[in-house]
């Protein structure tokens, strides 16, 4: 496995934003994640760890430190279970799912990304589905029972860990999933924007929807350098040629107080923001 430098971080991600990393590392299992760590501890070097880039803001400064791009993959079943490594498409695996007729994972089809930041994020509450998670942690391999996992509203407690395979806790069915899966890829693309995104920018707030505060504050298709609001859905951010990570913090903040101003409601983001180093990134792994 070769450490790379000074690797573009615009390309990894759906916003198609953000500078160069100083070092990069692209791991396809387990030996290559250790090295890849024993070279940044060996350097005294940030180190920041990540899947499919769909839900995440690199800085126009990128990295100073190693990029590790998770790439291990592979899905294995075992009855009604099935262990998939986090860094596998989130869609790849609902589809090998739906195949072997095990349902629970088809209502998160059409979200993109890997597996681990889909578990790590608990989006849409996929942590329900969860019956254990591999880690490494100090160099060890560690397995972490569900009832050691702590699932909450789009987060969990597995910011600050790195994953290596999760195993889900399916169902067998007679439906037909394939179809289910479709419907709800067919819904979610007649209501959000795809491309250039990272998806839902803010949480919504309790007992309210962020998309309705935005669209009411007027900020719909509101736009700043190359970062707008979108037309389809308010809570959508996207790149609509040329933005940067500054024109999304500055379009963000500008959204935030409109709706503070209007409502009283602070939005939280809910797209991780990666600083240019450890001292800036509060998402450092």
């Amino acid at each position: 496995m070769e450490i790379e430098k000074n690797i573009s971080l615009a390309e990894f991600s759906t916003l198609r934003v953000g500078g160069a990393a100083d070092f990069f590392a692209r791991v396809t299992n387990l030996a290559e994640l250790k090295f890849a760590l024993e070279f940044a501890t060996s350097k005294n070097l940030p180190v920041f760890v990540f899947g499919g880039g769909s839900n995440i803001l690199f800085a126009d400064a990128g990295f100073r430190g190693l990029i590790i791009h998770n790439e291990i993959r592979g899905i294995a079943f075992d009855d009604n279970c099935v262990k998939v490594g986090a860094g596998e498409s989130l869609a790849n695996l609902i589809v090998a799912a739906a195949a072997k007729n095990l349902a629970g994972l088809e209502s998160f089809a059409g979200i993109p990304g890997s597996v681990g930041g889909a578990v790590v994020g608990n989006a849409n509450g996929i942590g329900g589905k969860v019956a254990r998670v591999t880690i490494l942690e100090n160099g060890a391999v560690e397995i972490l029972e569900k009832n050691s996992l702590e699932f909450k509203y789009r987060d969990s407690n597995l910011r600050a860990k790195i994953l290596v395979e999760v195993e889900f806790a399916l169902e067998k069915s007679s439906e037909n999933l394939a179809e289910k899966i479709q419907k709800i890829v067919l819904e979610k693309v007649a209501k959000q924007p795809f491309a250039n995104t990272a998806g839902s920018w803010f949480k919504n707030p309790a007992g309210e929807s962020a998309w309705k505060l935005i669209e009411t504050v007027g900020c719909r298709g509101l736009q700043i350098g190359g970062a707008r609001v979108s037309e389809k859905h308010a809570n959508f951010f996207e790149n609509a040629g040329g933005a940067t990570a500054a024109d999304f913090l500055t379009l963000e903040k500008i959204v935030a107080e409109a709706v503070k101003a209007k409502f009283g409601i602070e939005l939280e983001r809910e797209v991780v923001a990666v600083g240019s180093s450890k001292s800036q990134n509060p998402n450092f792994k």
